[in-house]
């Protein structure tokens, strides 16, 4: 369980209250004591010492101190700057360290700068739980930061993400038009194998226009209808392409006006049929 540890020093004594979010502030007794006076005058080794108890102290009873807030007046901060050394050495493992002026405190909750010790009730009900709220209010400005850091990452996530789809999708219009070029190409070269004076009844320009290109495509008017040995083998060619590329050329011409004046061949009628069915 972690806590905050505030150590006030101030008219050369010392005292510690333990905070946390789920609990009133509870003192902590530094040396059995609720106000250790240190000696005349006050050493760097006798605030490590009494700050050893402290640390001893909450680790015996299960707190880890997780932030350490400083309450000082003007000799109590010379004597903390003379001893940071030592008390790094207690406290190492805590990055969270707040020092913090008595007078501006006092001043800040009406109290007597000259007398800390007269009003420690006070504290407990006023300055020790704004302490609370403050760590809380840091912590939540640590926490927006981080979302706000998050949400700039995900913002340029999302926009590295447009930008690659962006380019598939040019890619992948390139492809497209280049697959109407290839479908062009097959559409040209079996669908002689496939319907008898086939040409005749598509023209090139309006073949081209079906097909995705803005060029007439190159046939000769009137077109030749091929000899029986290039049919066969334009037919076998077009029995062994994949069945979805068949499936392409068939069902381009069965979505045309023009498919009615289209008679397939007798020895591919068969295989034509089932392709638009399919």
């Amino acid at each position: 369980m972690k806590s905050t540890l505030v150590i006030f020093c101030l008219q050369n004594q010392l005292a510690a209250w333990r905070l946390g979010r789920s609990h009133a502030p509870q003192r902590v007794l530094i040396d059995s004591q609720e106000l250790l006076p240190l000696p005349t005058p006050a050493t760097a080794q006798a605030l490590a010492q009494a700050c050893a108890d402290i640390a001893e102290r909450l680790h015996g009873e299960g707190f880890a101190i997780d932030e350490v807030h400083w309450i000082l007046d003007a000799p109590g901060n010379a004597l903390w700057q003379t001893s940071l050394p030592l008390l790094q050495q207690i406290f190492t493992q805590h990055n969270v360290w707040q020092n913090l002026s008595w007078p501006w405190l006092a001043a800040r909750f009406g109290l007597d700068a000259t007398q800390p010790w007269a009003t420690p009730a006070v504290w407990a009900k006023g300055l020790l739980p704004w302490l609370v709220t403050l760590d809380r209010n840091a912590e939540q400005q640590q926490m927006q930061q981080a979302l706000a850091r998050d949400h700039q990452t995900q913002s340029e996530q999302l926009l590295a993400e447009r930008t690659r789809l962006q380019q598939e999708n040019e890619q992948l219009r390139h492809q497209n038009a280049a697959l109407h070029q290839v479908d062009a190409e097959n559409l040209l070269r079996f669908l002689p194998a496939l319907f008898a004076r086939v040409f005749v009844v598509l023209g090139a320009t309006d073949l081209a226009l079906l097909s995705g290109r803005v060029e007439p495509l190159a046939i000769p008017n009137p077109y030749p209808e091929p000899s029986e040995e290039t049919l066969r083998t334009l037919q076998k060619h077009f029995r062994a392409l994949p069945l979805p590329l068949q499936q392409q050329i068939v069902r381009f011409v069965a979505h045309l006006p023009q498919r009615q004046k289209l008679q397939p061949r007798p020895e591919m009628r068969e295989l034509v049929q089932a392709l638009e069915e399919n």
